[in-house]
């Protein structure tokens, strides 16, 4: 059997060529259950559109870029991409990845160079570039139209984020059920979107219950600062405040990890010497023991929504993509317990 054709998929779906193409290139003016019956066909028939056609066609690459920090253990960004893969194949777009390090260059010429030679259509950007003033002014001059994931600030182009100051207040509202008034907060995501609501988070449950914020309980850095200052941070936390807190908040599943490690040394036993909760749901929670009480929120699903509104925003007649309401959930295992007074 040859090559599908376009004409293939429109007369198995019944419609015309033309909106055969306007599903493909993802064009307003078809009905949901048509597009949705298109696509079933171009999949069953395995339809692969010529891109090199299409592109001269439409003058447009059909590329995306994804920008992101590459650091050791990456489980964000990689959940974002495996979202965006999918929201590029329905669309028949190509994910174009640009992983890149912290360094005293900066950031701003290897992204010039890789727009000039492979020209996307428009970027995802992942936090915490989606932040910095550098990278946002070299995209505003490109003159290419990006979607930021989880900024802090929301003045701008497009953006996407769940709700992660409530899931924070929810996740330290479970540690002060369990009695505990003592609670840290650690993180080193000073400065951008998920450090300040998971610290509005951590502020809001403590308010709520008429508990003191102590600035003594919360630790914060940012994410290009000396890596090794997290031990000593830790062993502070535990050792040198005045009343030792029972239990921390970590806003990140990483951390968390060091936590288990420092406090294992100290001979301290989870959860019933210190308490711990994650944020994330990364993977490698799993490797970790007692299991990890954490919140998971829809990385995924968030890179897959984030390249839908930007190629919704592409081609000759754009269109708005709706994003629901994206929530966190509390996942409840055996890091957490219930307060014992020494």
């Amino acid at each position: 059997m040859g090559k599908a054709t376009i004409g293939d998929v429109a007369k198995a779906a019944g419609v015309s060529v033309k909106t055969v193409s306007r599903v493909i290139n993802n064009e307003s003016g078809v009905k949901d259950a048509t597009r949705q019956r298109v696509a079933e066909i171009v999949k069953q028939l395995d339809f692969r559109p010529n891109l090199n056609a299409r592109s001269l066609r439409t003058r447009q690459s059909y590329i995306i870029g994804v920008l992101f920090v590459d650091y050791s253990g990456n489980f964000y960004s990689h959940s974002i991409l495996t979202g965006a893969i999918e929201a590029c194949d329905q669309a028949g777009y190509n994910l174009l990845i640009r992983p890149l390090k912290i360094n005293d260059i900066g950031f701003e010429p290897i992204i010039r160079q890789m727009h000039e030679l492979s020209k996307p259509d428009g970027y995802l950007v992942c936090p915490p570039l989606c932040d910095d003033p550098n990278v946002i002014a070299l995209l505003d001059e490109l003159g290419v139209p990006y979607v930021r994931i989880a900024p802090l600030n929301a003045e701008g182009s497009p953006f996407i984020r769940c709700q992660e100051e409530a899931a924070s207040q929810k996740a330290v509202e479970h540690l002060i059920n369990l009695g505990h008034q003592q609670i840290a907060m650690l993180s080193y995501l000073k400065g951008h979107g998920a450090g300040a609501w998971r610290l509005a988070g951590y502020k809001a449950a403590l308010n709520k219950h008429n508990i003191p914020v102590v600035p003594e309980y919360i630790e914060e850095y940012g994410y290009d600062e000396e890596p090794n200052i997290l031990d000593s941070v830790i062993r502070r936390l535990l050792t040198k405040t005045q009343v030792r807190p029972t239990a921390i908040f970590c806003v990140n599943d990483t951390l968390a990890a060091s936590v288990y490690r420092i406090a294992s040394q100290m001979g301290l036993k989870i959860p019933y010497d210190l308490s711990i909760i994650g944020f994330d749901d990364d993977p490698m929670v799993e490797n970790l023991w007692p299991p990890l009480t954490t919140i998971r929120q829809p990385i995924s699903t968030m890179g897959n929504y984030a390249a839908k509104m930007l190629i919704k925003s592409l081609g000759n007649k754009p269109t708005a993509f709706e994003t629901p309401a994206l929530n966190c959930d509390l996942v409840l295992r055996n890091s957490t317990g219930p307060y014992l007074p020494s």
